[in-house]
């Protein structure tokens, strides 16, 4: 399975072209933090920083199920967890799920 998630991030991206070649560096490690080693977004062994590049892989019965991936920033754990249930509690197809409304959440369930 591959999930492939194309984005230059801010508008066209770092801006340096590859010479000769027609395409530009993206410019999503932006969010990482060098320093400080605690920093949640830290660039470090062992650490799993936010990111809104997330792509999915789904597994069913011990097989590739499904793979995707979804725009939507701080809401894309969220929105992935959406289109799951869209599929399988809601037996919508893909298409379906995916234009389905996303709801956002902004505070505790109550």
């Amino acid at each position: 399975m591959v999930s492939l998630i194309q984005s230059n991030y801010r508008g066209m991206g770092s801006g340096v072209m590859v010479p000769g070649q027609g395409f530009g560096f993206q410019d999503r490690g932006e969010m990482f933090v060098l320093e400080p080693r605690d920093h949640a977004n830290a660039y470090a062994p062992g650490k799993r920083p936010f990111h809104t590049i997330i792509p999915a892989f789904v597994i069913k019965e011990g097989q590739p199920w499904m793979s995707f991936g979804l725009m939507g920033g701080a809401m894309q754990p969220q929105g992935h967890v959406q289109i799951i249930t869209n599929l399988i509690d809601f037996d919508l197809n893909l298409q379906e799920a995916g234009d389905a409304a996303r709801w956002q959440h902004h505070g505790p369930l109550h």
